[in-house]
């Protein structure tokens, strides 16, 4: 049984911990991302340009959602969801009819670009960190559920989402949709502030027709590598494609848990690298035959739920159940009087 002393220095460090999330959170709610946000954009229109897409509906949310989508704007402000109808013409930094509304539960999207919660916050609470992974759970697969089958969506998260070692997430967001690719930023790239130098990952996925096969990147399994002479958990898809980490891959050892991945840079090298590791999905996908699929006339159907989709892969997985024998109509069963 833990002491009183103890216990009161649990408690002290506890409170230090948490104070120490709200400096972070509040610095990444006052200082503004756009500069990085502009360099993502520019390179995330391109590359989507290159896979096919030329007009559609596009969903923005999160975190520096007008600048992700490309729109002018000159206050440090945004906001949280921007739905717009985007034509060919368009180029980041020129006009589009938008909307600054929520999406609704029916609606599908050609494109859906989101930033996920407070996705480059070094947390240092342990409940604040499960918290964040769970909310951005389930707005990820809430994102690939808006985007129709065809369509792209793409993901900015803290890099916990795909180095978890519970693929639960990750598994979800399989069902229903293929990795094309992912690029994993340095810490600091979005905000140089302390706490605020969490690896974020930019993930591109396609949503799949219903029934279609997979054609995607493998993205389920994390694997543990040895590096700064600490155990680190990183997911396959990084440590297969180490092109996809713009910097020196560390150890973050955290006060609490295990150390967690980092990753160092020079800053002046984000737009050239971000460049040319979107280029790499980009060759991926035009390769496996990922790209970007027009939406059809007429009336779209309704889309499977996740819970219809782990449904049907449980089915999948299942053994075929053996079939009886069938007898011939004038065979004896043996049970006549």
């Amino acid at each position: 049984m833990t002491s009183g002393p103890d216990r009161d220095q649990a408690r002290d460090l506890r409170a230090l911990r948490r104070e120490a999330d709200h400096v972070a959170l509040d610095g990444h709610a006052t200082t503004s991302a756009r500069p990085t946000h502009r360099i993502i954009a520019t390179h995330l229109w391109t590359m989507l340009r290159h896979l096919g897409f030329t007009d559609g509906r596009v969903l923005a949310v999160g975190d520096g959602a007008a600048t992700l989508l490309g729109l002018p704007h000159n206050d440090d402000t945004s906001p949280l969801s921007v739905v717009a109808d985007v034509p060919a013409a368009h180029a980041p930094s020129s006009q589009l009819s938008v909307q600054v509304r929520t999406p609704k539960a029916h609606e599908r999207f050609d494109v859906v670009i989101c930033s996920l919660p407070y996705n480059d916050v070094r947390l240092q609470d342990p409940e604040h960190v499960v918290l964040r992974r769970a909310v951005q759970a389930q707005l990820a697969v809430t994102m690939q559920r808006l985007t129709r089958p065809g369509g792209y969506a793409a993901l900015l998260a803290s890099h916990d989402l795909m180095d978890h070692p519970f693929p639960e997430t990750r598994r979800h967001l399989h069902l229903g949709a293929d990795l094309l690719g992912a690029v994993r930023l340095p810490a600091g790239a979005l905000r140089r502030l302390p706490g605020l130098d969490l690896p974020t990952d930019l993930l591109v996925l396609q949503r799949r027709p219903d029934r279609a096969s997979t054609r995607s990147q493998e993205f389920e399994r994390t694997t543990t590598i040895h590096v700064d002479g600490r155990d680190v958990e990183i997911n396959t898809y990084f440590e297969n494609h180490a092109d996809q980490v713009l910097g020196a891959v560390g150890a973050d050892p955290l006060a609490w848990g295990p150390a967690a991945i980092t990753v160092s840079a020079t800053p002046d090298r984000l737009d050239r690298d971000l460049a040319e590791a979107l280029g790499n999905v980009t060759t991926h996908a035009l390769r496996t035959g990922l790209t970007y699929t027009p939406h059809a006339t007429g009336v779209e159907p309704e889309q499977p739920s996740v819970a219809d989709l782990t449904r049907r892969h449980h089915r999948r997985e299942a053994p075929t159940p053996s079939r009886p024998h069938l007898r011939r109509a004038d065979s004896h069963t043996g049970l006549e009087p």
